[in-house]
């Protein structure tokens, strides 16, 4: 599926270039204490923001960083504490930086 790309008019300092919204779908910020756990039970990291077309995380420790690669596709929990709600959600690993995961549905 292609991503859709809206022109903008300018960029934010005003100069007039325009530059493209690659972003299909809004995305919302989660309570601080919304996590994604492995199908291991392993703390993957707490989500920093979801969307209609995948998860942000902030990786719990180095070792769910290089757990996971670009391309990898794998079943996370989300779990929101406060609700009791945890659901099972397939996604892809699209990258892995040092202080995030960029996680996409399936």
């Amino acid at each position: 599926m292609m991503r859709k790309q809206a022109k903008i008019p300018q960029t934010p300092e005003g100069d007039g270039a325009p530059r493209l919204d690659r972003r299909q779908f809004e995305r919302l910020e989660l309570p601080a204490t919304a996590f994604a756990l492995n199908m291991l039970g392993k703390d993957l990291g707490r989500i920093v923001e979801i969307g209609g077309g995948g998860l942000l995380i902030d990786p719990a420790s180095p070792w769910a960083r290089l757990s996971l690669v670009k391309g990898q596709q794998l079943v996370v929990t989300v779990v929101e504490p406060a609700s009791g709600n945890q659901t099972d959600v397939g996604v892809e690993v699209r990258h892995v930086r040092a202080h995030r995961i960029g996680l996409r549905f399936l």
